[in-house]
């Protein structure tokens, strides 16, 4: 994982949203996301981490940043929505997936 790689999943859920690939763009926002906050916990010193979203979020939330572990839950529920659910993304609920990991990409100071 690496922040490079973060920011190229979070452009290609920008060219995703332009395009109109809406279960596309929310699924590479939650991996830019998820990647963010993996690469955030290692400059920490955490060495081991976990596979399972819930708990990456908690370990977030551990390390002091809430705000950012419930933004990645929020996108993780939209990505399976995108993945999984026979129901489609909308557009506003692309945009807000992309906005949402841009603002978990800056906080954490993976931009």
């Amino acid at each position: 994982m690496s922040a490079e790689k973060a920011r190229v999943l979070l452009k290609q859920a920008e060219a995703d949203l332009e395009i109109g690939c809406f279960e596309k763009a929310a699924s590479s926002a939650y991996f830019a996301a998820r990647m963010a906050c993996e690469v955030w916990a290692r400059r920490r010193g955490v060495r081991d981490l976990p596979r399972r979203d819930d708990k990456l979020a908690n370990l977030v939330r551990n390390l002091g940043r809430a705000s950012e572990a419930e933004s990645l839950l929020a996108l993780y529920e939209l990505r399976k929505k995108a993945d999984y659910s026979p129901f489609f993304i909308e557009e506003g609920e692309a945009k807000l997936a992309l906005e949402v990991a841009r603002e978990v990409m800056k906080l954490l100071q993976v931009m």
